[in-house]
């Protein structure tokens, strides 16, 4: 009794997955030649971007990736730069394409980042590498992480004020409710009808994210096992187009960028 139950439940399984990643083949970002993806620090890339990463990587996209801090609040920011190079080569990306900043303005740490000076440094980066997408997180930072969110205010900052080049679209990775956020083939469900970008990992892709978080060694502690087992973003991600900022009658600032 109990084996024909599994086999049932298991090609309900597969049917369903199958099903979904089909849904989510439909609802991929737009296409574009240079993808630019902003994080915070070293492992935000796999626990939070894996399925947008190689959803882009499949579609041809050239992936850069620009980290604004070594992670360095624990003093293992050199360690952390090197891992986050190993995991880079993990999802298959080139290491020319990496970008692991270090300033003093933009340390780890649960601070804000002022989004004016942040976003400089990003419009320097995304006219230098001539990207049309760019991704990062949205204003709720997945894990409400002040860094995460400060990398949403700095291009939502761009955006308001219409500093964004003409041709480049920026997309957030949407941060969803924390039942959501572990249950994740019920969100799966939702996500596959509710949201209009989707990536779901194949079981493949799954494995290698578990292979890239592997390189950030001095990172897995044992809430972070836990994490790569239930978690959502290890599978699914979810994006949404940027919106302006509300603004108030003002006047227009512009940023004066210092190479």
């Amino acid at each position: 009794m109990i084996l024909p139950l599994f086999g049932f439940c298991t090609v309900t399984f597969l049917l369903l997955f199958s099903l979904l990643c089909n849904r989510a083949k439909r609802r991929s970002l737009p296409r574009c030649r240079r993808a630019l993806l902003v994080i915070a620090h070293p492992d935000d890339e796999t626990m939070f971007f894996t399925p947008t990463l190689h959803g882009l990587r499949l579609s041809g996209s050239n992936i850069y990736l620009l980290c604004i801090s070594t992670g360095n609040s624990n003093g293992l920011g050199v360690i952390r730069k090197y891992e986050l190079a190993s995991a880079f080569t993990v999802h298959g990306l080139s290491l020319d394409n990496l970008t692991v900043l270090d300033y003093d303005n933009f340390q780890d740490g649960f601070i804000q980042w002022s989004k004016e000076e942040l976003a400089k440094v990003i419009l320097r980066h995304i006219q230098m590498l001539d990207v049309d997408l760019v991704i990062t997180f949205d204003e709720g930072g997945v894990s409400a992480h002040p860094n995460h969110i400060g990398c949403f205010r700095a291009l939502q900052y761009l955006y308001t004020i219409g500093l964004i080049p003409a041709g480049v679209q920026i997309f957030v990775l949407e941060s969803v409710s924390i039942w959501r956020k572990y249950m994740i083939f019920l969100d799966a469900l939702i996500s596959s009808f509710h949201s209009t970008f989707l990536y779901i990992s194949s079981p493949l892709l799954y494995i290698t994210a578990w292979r890239a978080m592997w390189a950030h060694r001095s990172q897995l502690v044992w809430f972070r096992y836990l994490y790569m087992l239930f978690s959502r973003y290890v599978l699914i991600n979810t994006l949404k187009r940027i919106h302006a900022q509300p603004r108030h009658p003002i006047l227009k600032k512009k940023l004066r960028l210092h190479c």
